[in-house]
């Protein structure tokens, strides 16, 4: 028999050292755990494994994790005395914060408490407003789009009625052409009649004369063929110097030498020098109205005689008696004084003419588009008409009395109605002056400006007149009418 052998000194018991020397107090070992990490191990106290050879103790750890020695028990006595301190330390505490700098410290804080919760809800409605505006915004700009779209839609349809109504215009006026080419036409035709029935009425009295009717009734049937073959368009001076009738409407022989009875409007203004008529409906028009200077009269024969005994009687009470002379008058062309006469003094060599028809349409009357005398301004030769003097004038139409009222413009040295008339400025004196408007005499040609005779010759060496052919237009805007009625 074998003699068993003795185990290896690693297999073999541990030699047992002394428990004394083994720590007794809990275990410090930090647990690994993931789910508890940071802890230790619960062992309390030390307590070998004798079942393993290593020293051990029964929670798996080390001695050199354990404490050397247990904790000892705390005194109560030490605990109680600690706990009353802690209860007399809570007690000045609380008396602290119900008074003094704890009682403000409280409020201070339940203050900010209340400034939180304040400036929470704040920032919620600020945040809601905000939202609230973002969406005002969005559906402003988007009425913006839409407006801007209906701007360049409403764009182009004022562009389409602006050419609608320009064509509308263009026609209307073509149609007021033809509609004045219509009474023109008409006029002619009327003066034609006009003209054949007293070539007819011519007729009959030559056949009631007498014994040498049979002979001078185609002499009178020649005279009536010319005026039904001459054209609708007749000439001036064939419309205006055409036969008289023999008789008037009573019956009474009429002067066949004196041409037929015409009507026209006379203006009698205050001064020679005045450039321009008043304009129609201004308190100055308004006041030489109601005081008779503006008259249509009826002139019973074409010759002068008849012409400046009929103006004489109608203007008897403004003239009393002094010289008078017609204007010469021409529509202006400038676009500022569009149809308003310009007036100018009667040449010098002109005046003491005989101012019959002719002489009035060529050089002083405002003609129409028939030909016939529209309308005729005068004024006296050497003297002038002041407000003080038509003021004190008899009425010649009534409801224009209110004009005569005081006017800073019209009359500025004339507040009182008292007075001497002597040395009064005149009526017409009321614009400004304009020596660039109207030239002297001695500058001015004889060319179709104003008349329609030929330019004079004149001497070698002298420099050529140009003819005016528009109007000097006037640095100031004025918007008149022809005052003809």
């Amino acid at each position: 028999m074998t003699t068993p052998s003795p185990p290896p000194p690693g297999q073999g018991p541990a030699p047992q050292a002394g428990e004394a020397q083994l720590p007794s107090g809990q275990c410090r070992y930090i647990l690994l755990n993931p789910e508890i990490k940071g802890h230790r191990c619960a062992c309390v106290g030390f307590t070998l494994n004798r079942a393993l050879p290593s020293v051990m103790c029964e929670c798996g750890h080390l001695s050199c994790y354990h404490i050397k020695e247990a904790e000892r028990p705390v005194d109560k006595t030490l605990v109680e005395h600690l706990s009353h301190r802690i209860r007399i330390l809570e007690e000045q505490l609380d008396r602290e914060t119900q008074g003094g700098l704890g009682s403000a410290l409280g409020d201070t804080l339940k203050r900010l408490g209340q400034l939180e919760e304040q400036f929470e809800k704040s920032k919620d409605e600020i945040a809601h407003e905000s939202r609230g505006l973002y969406r005002q915004i969005s559906r402003v700009w988007q009425t913006v789009d839409q407006l801007a779209k209906r701007e360049v839609v409403s764009n182009d349809r004022l562009a389409e009625h602006d050419g609608q109504i320009t064509r509308h215009n263009a026609e209307i006026q073509r149609i007021g052409d033809r509609l004045m080419e219509t009474d023109d036409a008409a006029i002619e035709l009327e003066e034609r009649v006009d003209r054949l029935e007293a070539s007819s009425d011519d007729e009959d009295d030559v056949c009631r004369r007498g014994t040498d009717g049979v002979a001078q009734r185609p002499r009178s049937i020649e005279s009536v063929e010319p005026e039904q073959s001459k054209p609708l368009s007749v000439s001036l001076d064939s419309s205006t110097s055409s036969a008289p009738l023999d008789r008037q409407n009573d019956g009474q022989p009429h002067d066949r030498t004196r041409g037929a009875p015409w009507t026209v409007h006379v203006s009698l203004l205050p001064s020679s020098s005045q450039p321009f008529p008043f304009e129609k409906d201004t308190t100055a028009y308004k006041r030489c109205l109601s005081r008779g200077l503006h008259q249509m009269i009826a002139v019973p024969g074409t010759d002068s005689d008849s012409f400046v005994t009929t103006v004489s009687r109608a203007f008897g009470d403004l003239l009393k008696g002094r010289t008078w002379v017609p204007l010469q008058a021409r529509l202006c062309d400038a676009q500022i004084l569009q149809g308003l006469p310009m007036l100018r003094p009667l040449d010098a060599s002109l005046i003491g003419e005989k101012y019959d028809t002719d002489f009035l349409r060529t050089h002083c009357a405002v003609c129409g588009p028939n030909g016939r005398l529209d309308s005729l301004y005068i004024a006296m030769a050497s003297d002038t008409i002041s407000w003080h003097f038509l003021r004190r004038q008899p009425c010649y139409l009534e409801g224009l009395e209110e004009s005569w009222t005081y006017d800073e413009y019209l009359d500025p040295d004339d507040r009182f109605e008292d007075g001497e008339e002597k040395g009064r400025p005149s009526a017409g004196d009321i614009l400004p002056t304009l020596p660039t408007l109207k030239r002297a005499a001695s500058e001015m040609s004889r060319t179709p400006s104003f008349s329609s005779g030929s330019g004079v010759l004149e001497p070698e060496g002298s420099r050529p007149k140009v003819a005016r052919t528009t109007c000097i237009t006037v640095p100031i805007e004025i918007h008149r009418r022809v005052e003809t009625v």
